[in-house]
């Protein structure tokens, strides 16, 4: 059967409908794709159906680099001089004169410790960056003295900014309407171990984030490439999604499937199933390898160069020289990405980097894409080998896969493309029916709005997998000198997947939780849990219920967390089965008859003795109905007994924030967004002033600001303007938001006035006439009132009802005529006072306080005429309520008339 494909229009208005409409109250989900080289984001909320967050520069992804720009404030005694906080493209720019202080790519740095191999090959790429252990963790840090004491940024603090900038931005898209945005869904590789989940879990908390949950980033896709269709119950489709992103390329063999599932009552009801069936991996295959080899024919290129040799001629290595150079490094990286990106689509181009080394500048010779392949032909192999991993981990072979879905920005790479094209045997198996860089982030998100129980969305079941075996390890005795090691969940479990493990200890005892990825050679520890009342809770088994150390057996039930896939320990217990005696409940006739009917839980009653039950109930129901059955008799049954386990986990491995440190580097993280705010608000402020000064200076021309305007005040305001702008470059350069905002109050407290008074004279003239025209219309309305004249409707039927205009008194009619004349006499005094004054004095007739007198005119006289026509017409109404009462009252005495009256023959006279 074939897929059914729906547009994706129509997919959108679908979800807008539902969400619109299901809760207005609900709160907003944030979808985050955490790339090595980009961030994505996507939001979705009542009237906004899964749309991505824009950057500040209205692009769709930002670049996962964060930069920290030299303060141009002076520093206060005693006080850290903030520096400027840049994202993204504007980070990634700055690099070239602050490449210690620029921080890209920091995803593949997460839940690692400093002396991991891809610190070094990190270190590699940005020399300029000072990487230490952090103070609690070990994990990751950078020396800079962009940050207060001690002077070290943490990865997950830096990361955690990134993350609260994309979340603000996501705020801002939202609506002011919106509450705060809190839960967030993440995408992450399928290889992504506990360790890194836990570091990425401790960014979102420090950037006052709520995590949901994981999703693989091919589930991620997987979902997204769902959402559209339906699929066959009786045959699923099977799709390889092949990811290839900057740092690291994953394939996950995915099964599509409709499943006919239990609905409301006895009614059933189709839901798509996405379930990933295996994953390969290769943890750094990916944009970021290729770029290398671009940077190598770079730097080769240049030191080969005539300028480039004589800059790097006092170094014995001169290809190292060039690489550890902070600046050098950083532009000969971003130009290799930019080199690459062109090669994807052109088959050859030149790079180009201004003052690479020592201000000697750097034009490459030509670049060719056979180069370029020729480059990293080596990593061949590498390119395929997740997805034969991916299909022998789902036990599928290559003949049943219907098509691979690409996604990653490396896929574009034609290297790449052909290799994949050469082993699915052509281009036709070559999906593209999804948007490489947002299938993921727009998959997460549309997970995290199902879950959140806020969104009703497609119902799309998914299955995840963990790509690591978990097991247990511990010593089975107090002498045992090699602990045992026993596996709990192998690779390819489920997340929400439990186990029982029964362990042969009688007395208090550890043991760990350990995990193991298949390219590990050793595994990595998770958790330690100690049981503590194991002693105790046995020998409680052996004195009340006479068990012995045999029969006893000690459980603890572990799961992989469906939330994160991270395995724990979720219960423990002692137990033992013993023989009691127990006797059966005793049963009553009423029993007896449920029994002989089969509604009672003893079933082997036969017909037989079905029918000798209801004869003796019958019997004994005629003399007693409150006999009983015989006596029941006490037996011997098999029951287990069971003593709940106290435990404590600790997690191993690299050890948990201690709660000061953590609450210190969420203060640090507030610390710079109050000096961000305050910076923004600054230059919004010398913006102003700046774009005030010039719209000033053009008012000074202007012949109706001169004409209410001295020259004595106009020289003034030409000088504050004058030196507002030279103050404004000057000496006010460096001067604080009150000083600014304090320069701008003293041209506005000037100008302000002839602003007024200009406005005034310009609409003075027809504010007036708008109140003449409104005292006429009123004493126009007074005249027909005092004699009122039928309408020409009124004529045009002589049958229809003629509407009689309510009557007024005299009274009312005067005292209307009295507001007119009043208005009249106040509007004049104003007028020849007005007259007597200079254009340059301020006006005595405020033209704001004549248009609220003529909207007092007016609703005079609505009010005294909907008044009467509301009395009017509540005495019609009563009128025809009594006619009508009168004439069914007639009718009602001519029918009992006509009953009592004789029938009569009616004659017709004929003529």
């Amino acid at each position: 059967m074939r897929t059914k494909h729906v547009s994706s229009a129509a997919l959108t208005s679908l979800f807008l409908l539902l969400i619109t409409s299901y809760a207005s109250a609900a709160s907003a989900v944030l979808g985050i794709d955490i790339g090595q080289e980009y961030i994505k984001a996507a939001l979705v909320k009542p009237g906004i159906p899964l749309e991505i967050v824009l950057t500040k520069d209205t692009k769709r992804k930002e670049a996962s680099a964060i930069g920290f720009k030299p303060s141009s404030f002076p520093a206060k005694d005693g006080e850290f001089n903030f520096p400027e906080r840049l994202y993204g493209t504007d980070a990634v720019n700055l690099a070239g004169r602050f490449p210690h202080d620029v921080y890209p790519n920091l995803k593949q740095l997460l839940g690692k410790l400093v002396q991991d191999d891809a610190i070094a090959t990190y270190s590699g790429r940005y020399p300029a960056l000072k990487i230490i252990a952090s103070p609690e963790q070990r994990t990751v840090a950078f020396q800079s003295k962009s940050s207060p004491a001690p002077s070290v940024f943490t990865l997950e603090e830096l990361l955690a900014m990134q993350l609260k900038a994309v979340t603000a931005q996501a705020q801002a898209m939202a609506g002011a309407g919106t509450g705060k945005i809190r839960d967030v869904m993440f995408t992450v590789p399928a290889f992504f171990s506990a360790e890194e989940k836990h570091a990425l879990t401790l960014a979102a908390e420090l950037a006052g984030l709520r995590v949901m949950g994981y999703v693989s980033d091919g589930l991620a896709v997987g979902i997204n490439y769902a959402t559209s269709r339906t699929f066959d119950e009786k045959n699923p489709e099977f799709h390889i999604v092949y990811d290839m992103g900057a740092g690291s390329t994953t394939a996950s063999v995915i099964r599509f499937q409709g499943k006919s599932v239990k609905d409301i009552g006895r009614f059933n009801k189709t839901v798509q199933e996405v379930s990933v069936l295996g994953v390969g991996y290769d943890t750094s295959l990916g944009g970021d390898l290729f770029n290398e080899k671009v940077v190598e024919l770079l730097a080769e290129d240049f030191i080969q160069s005539k300028k480039g040799s004589a800059a790097l001629a006092s170094h014995e290595e001169p290809m190292k020289a060039l690489r550890t150079n902070g600046r050098a490094a950083s532009k000969l990286w971003r130009e290799a990405t930019r080199a690459r990106q062109i090669l994807s689509a052109n088959t050859e181009t030149y790079a180009s980097v201004e003052s690479l080394y020592e201000d000697v500048d750097f034009r490459s010779g030509k670049l060719t894409r056979t180069a370029f392949e020729e480059a990293i032909k080596e990593f061949e192999p590498r390119i395929t080998k997740p997805i034969f991993d991916a299909l022998e981990s789902a036990q599928i072979t290559l003949d049943r896969i219907n098509t691979i879905i690409l996604h990653g920005g490396a896929v574009r790479t034609p290297f790449v493309g052909k290799k994949l094209e050469e082993i699915v045997g052509g281009l036709e198996k070559i999906s593209k029916n999804v948007n490489s860089d947002e299938a993921a982030v727009f998959g997460a998100t549309f997970k995290g709005a199902g879950e959140s129980g806020s969104f009703k969305v497609k119902e799309i079941r998914t299955h995840d997998i963990n790509p690591y075996a978990v097991s247990v390890k511990y010593l089975k005795s107090p002498t045992a000198k090699k602990p045992k090691v026993q596996q709990i969940f192998p690779a390819g479990s489920a997340p929400g997947k439990d186990a029982t493990h029964t362990f042969p200890h009688k007395v208090d005892f550890e043991f760990d939780l350990v995990y193991q990825l298949p390219t590990d050679a050793e595994p990595r520890p998770l958790s330690s849990i100690k049981a503590s009342n194991v002693t105790v809770s046995v020998q409680k088994l052996k004195e009340d219920y006479e068990c012995t150390d045999s029969g006893i057996s000690t459980q603890f039930t572990l799961a992989i967390n469906k939330k994160d896939g991270i395995p724990s320990v979720t219960k423990g217990w002692v137990e033992c089965e013993n023989e009691v005696l127990e006797i059966p409940e005793k049963k009553g006739i009423v029993d007896g008859v449920k029994k002989a009917f089969g509604y009672g839980k003893d079933k082997e009653s036969s017909d037989s003795s079905s029918s000798s039950t209801s004869a003796s109930s019958s019997d004994s129901s005629s003399s007693s109905t409150t006999s009983s059955a015989p006596e029941p008799i006490p037996t011997l049954v098999k029951k287990k007994q069971r003593i709940p386990l106290t435990f404590t986990t600790t997690k191993t491995g690299i050890p948990p924030l201690s709660l000061p440190f953590k609450e210190s580097l969420i203060q640090v993280i507030k610390s710079f967004d109050a000096h961000d705010s305050s910076r923004r608000a600054l230059e919004e402020a010398r913006n102003e002033l700046e774009a005030f000064t010039y719209k000033a200076r053009e008012l000074l021309s202007d012949d109706d600001f001169v004409a209410v305007s001295t020259e004595d005040t106009r020289e003034k305001l030409s000088s504050l303007l004058n030196d507002a702008g030279e103050w404004l470059y000057g000496d006010g350069y460096h001067a604080l938001l009150p000083d600014v905002q304090a320069k701008l109050k003293g041209i506005k407290d000037l100008q302000s006035p002839i602003l007024t008074r200009r406005d005034e004279m310009k609409s003075r003239p027809e504010v007036i006439k708008g109140l003449r025209d409104s005292i006429e219309q009123g004493r126009t309305l007074v005249s027909a009132l005092r004699k009122p004249q039928p309408t020409e409707l009124d004529e045009l039927d002589d049958n229809a009802e003629k509407f009689t205009p309510p009557v007024y008194t005299p009274e009312e009619i005067d005292t209307l005529e009295k507001t007119y004349n009043d208005t009249e006499k106040w509007l004049d005094g104003l007028v020849e006072q007005q007259a007597k004054l200079k254009d340059y004095e301020d006006p005595v007739l405020n033209t704001k306080v004549v248009r609220k007198k003529t909207e007092e005119v007016g609703k005079v006289m609505v009010e005294v005429i909907m008044k009467k026509m509301q009395a009017a017409e509540e005495a019609t109404a009563k009128s025809k309520k009594a006619a009508k009462q009168k004439k069914e009252q007639q009718e009602k005495n001519e029918t009992e008339t006509e009953k009592e009256e004789p029938k009569k023959d009616h004659v017709k006279d004929e003529l």
